[in-house]
């Protein structure tokens, strides 16, 4: 007598999207942005590379998916602090850069990720508002005569120490001229408005 035939067992994956982003997001924070690659990903995921296209279309699909999810966390971490103020939002802004460098990194890489892709820009577009508000509440606290004047040199300020701390380059002059700072200490002075 024949056994039945059993059917091939398919692969099923669930939320592949959901599941997509967190390899992408892995690899990122292990191995940097060089190592973002749709075959690796998929084989993190342990998926064909294939399997990816009808969720993002492409690499810069997915990766633009993921720098949305880092602009709303970046808001979500950003948002109860207004009413603290720009000091209190700026220094949260270099420690959320600090503990995800990776994604942090992707947020402002325009090579690899589309900023026309709408659900990226309207992400990105609310970490704007909250700066432009920040600007407007410190009116007339800052030598820039625009008000585009001053959230360009705000945001060179923040963006700059979140970049300078990534890069490991802050450490570096604690330990030259630290004067026994941490660098949390560090990054709440330089950020003194």
């Amino acid at each position: 007598m024949a056994q039945p035939v059993q059917p091939k067992k398919t692969y099923h994956h669930g939320d592949l999207r959901a599941a997509l982003l967190r390899s992408a997001r892995t690899i990122l924070e292990e191995q940097g942005i060089i190592a973002l690659g749709l075959r690796a990903i998929t084989r993190h995921t342990g998926v064909s590379q294939t399997a990816a296209i009808p969720h993002f279309g492409n690499l810069t699909g997915l990766l633009s998916a993921l720098a949305t999810i880092g602009y709303e966390e970046l808001v979500a971490t950003l948002t109860p602090l207004l009413d603290k103020g720009p000091h209190a939002v700026g220094v949260a802004y270099v420690q959320f850069a600090m503990q995800h460098p990776g994604l942090f990194t992707l947020m402002f890489r325009s090579d690899v990720i589309d900023r026309q892709d709408p659900h990226l820009a309207a992400a990105s577009a609310k970490t704007s508002t909250m700066l432009t508000q920040l600007v407007g509440d410190l009116k007339g606290q800052h030598s820039a005569h625009t008000c585009a004047g001053a959230r360009a040199a705000l945001w060179a300020r923040v963006h700059g120490l979140a970049v300078l701390a990534i890069d490991g380059l802050l450490e570096a002059l604690l330990t030259r001229e630290g004067e026994g700072m941490t660098l949390n200490a560090l990054i709440e002075d330089a950020l003194r408005l």
